[in-house]
């Protein structure tokens, strides 16, 4: 898999969307692109239940941070939320991230 896809879930009661996977390390990391600092993530924890790992970006109008969500179904994630302009490095912050994760 190469390159940016996205991601759909199509049921009777709801659709969920997420703006990119992006392959990486063998996975399809989730990211979601926020106009603000806030904004609901509800299609990510959507695919976060489904996803072999836990990780996920979050590319938005604020600080750098690492935060640790639970999805309602109970499985824990970490999100890194990146500003816009860090994009162009993505990888180098997925190797970073990656180990900050794993080392807690």
């Amino acid at each position: 898999l190469h390159g940016l896809n996205f991601w759909v879930r199509e049921k009777k009661s709801s659709t969920s969307e997420l703006d990119y996977l992006y392959a990486f390390d063998g996975k399809l990391i989730p990211i979601e692109v926020k106009s603000g600092k806030e904004g609901a993530l509800r299609s990510l924890h959507n695919y976060m239940d489904i996803a072999p790992h836990s990780l996920a970006i979050r590319l938005y109008a604020g600080e750098r941070h690492i935060t640790t969500i639970k999805t309602d179904s109970g499985k824990v994630y970490y999100l890194l939320s990146l500003p816009y302009y860090l994009v162009s490095q993505l990888d180098a912050y997925l190797s970073w991230f990656e180990k900050e994760v794993t080392s807690k």
